[in-house]
């Protein structure tokens, strides 16, 4: 399938070799006209075909020849080749399930279509839509089961591995280079960051670049599979690198601006219900405020709807099964409607959509005390969810902080468009299955 990162395709370490036909099948699952072509034939010219019999109406070349395209047909088409372009973008990226993002990519890719056919007064035939909508996602999920049943990628190291735990468990399939020659059928060759290579191996391994065999550092094959930069030694080496990308700053700042005005208006009514809801059930405030560390390593105070009871007392940070917890909060919590409140620090300028969470002020002073470069975590804004939130929820202990650090500093390194869009949507499954809510 076209949405995959350079090691893809998780398996199971083994030495069998595929066959060719497997070989071969597994390429084609890989391809994006395969995998494109097949969802526009299947979920739009097929069901367009078939509409005169479902309806009643003309054949479907007739009515195109007389009345022009419809627009809901439009519509449909152009929902699903945005939802493909953006499974496939966000799979290059790591941690990736294929399967998880496919609802939740046509959900905004689709409801995209509906609000501006809707926005346009556009007359809606509901048929095109549904079709494709649960044609394509049918489509896409049998087309990611077979590929991660069939496709393999194999990855040729050059030496001898170091004992990393977390790379020899990640479904990779690893096959040792043991002279300088080129393997055959590998996605690509590891090669350990401090080892000193002789001019043969050089040699081969520029061959390899030049086939179109990406040759990669194992410290950086480690980011792609796992989705977190590590910071062992010299960190001042990686910091370099680490540099968010300034014009897309400016951009995604204007992005929060247009986009957070309109939820204002939706979110309004829910906060107020919220509101209600919150002073019923437990004396104080409904809404709570919290000073915290944001962009560049700014003080500010940080909005959200109280979930815990105010006459009880407890650590700066929520446990597990926390007592203070309400049955407003747990639902409001769920549900991530407590967070509404962020829109107006995303307004002001204070937070973003997505970015790493903002910490409590004597958290985050704890925590540059125990954790060192903490504080590089606010080169971007603080977000309302962000990569290291989607992945690991909440966390308070300093060894789970020492881990968010690193997927944070993964969201920095590789700061775009794509990354951004790719948390939306494991956000939206992270609030449909509640991960992460405490």
């Amino acid at each position: 399938m076209g949405y995959s990162s350079p090691i893809p395709y998780p398996v199971h370490q083994s030495g069998v070799r595929r066959g060719t036909l497997v070989r071969r099948l597994g390429g084609l699952l890989r391809s994006n006209r395969f995998t494109l072509g097949g969802a526009l034939l299947l979920a739009i010219v097929l069901p367009e075909l078939l509409h005169p019999m479902v309806s009643g109406s003309m054949g479907a070349w007739t009515r195109i020849v007389r009345h022009g395209l419809e627009p809901t047909l439009v519509a449909s088409a152009l929902a699903l080749i945005a939802a493909h372009i953006s499974l496939r973008q966000v799979g290059m990226l790591p941690l990736v399930e294929d399967k998880a993002l496919i609802i939740p990519s046509f959900l905004v890719s689709y409801g995209i279509a509906l609000a501006v056919l809707f926005g346009s007064l556009t007359s809606m035939g509901r048929y095109h839509l549904v079709t494709s909508f649960v044609i394509g996602i049918g489509w896409y999920y049998l087309v990611a089961m077979v590929r991660n049943r069939l496709s393999r990628p194999r990855l040729a190291f050059v030496g001898v591995l170091p004992p990393d735990e977390e790379l020899l468990q990640s479904r990779i399939e690893w096959q040792p280079m043991l002279r300088p020659s080129l393997p055959d059928d590998v996605l690509g060759i590891v090669v350990n960051d401090h080892q000193q290579l002789s001019p043969a191996w050089q040699r081969t391994l520029t061959r390899a670049v030049l086939r179109g065999i990406p040759v990669y550092e194992l410290s950086q094959l480690r980011e792609m599979v796992l989705g977190r930069v590590q910071v062992l030694d010299r960190p001042e080496r990686v910091f370099g690198r680490l540099l968010p990308s300034l014009p897309y700053l400016r951009i995604k700042r204007t992005i929060d601006t247009i986009i957070v005005i309109p939820a204002l208006v939706l979110a309004l009514p829910i906060m107020a219900v919220a509101c209600l809801l919150i002073r019923l059930e437990s004396p104080g405030p409904p809404l709570f405020r919290q000073r915290r560390i944001g962009y560049q390593g700014r003080i500010f105070e940080c909005y959200k709807l109280r979930s815990m009871r105010a006459d009880i007392p407890g650590p700066a940070y929520t446990t597990e099964e926390d007592p203070r917890i309400t049955r407003v909060g747990r639902f409001i919590r769920k549900w991530r409607i407590d967070e509404l409140p962020q829109l107006f620090n995303i307004l002001k300028g204070e937070m973003s959509w997505i970015g790493p969470r903002p910490e409590a002020l004597t958290l985050s002073r704890d925590y540059q005390r125990n954790i060192p470069f903490y504080a590089y975590r606010h080169s971007v804004r603080p977000g309302i969810s962000g990569w290291a939130a989607v992945h690991q929820g909440n966390v308070a202990l300093v060894d789970a902080v020492t881990l968010k650090l690193e997927y944070d500093f993964y969201y920095i390194k590789y700061f775009s468009v794509w990354l951004d869009i790719l948390v939306i949507l494991m956000t939206i499954r992270t609030v449909v299955t509640g991960f992460g809510s405490r």
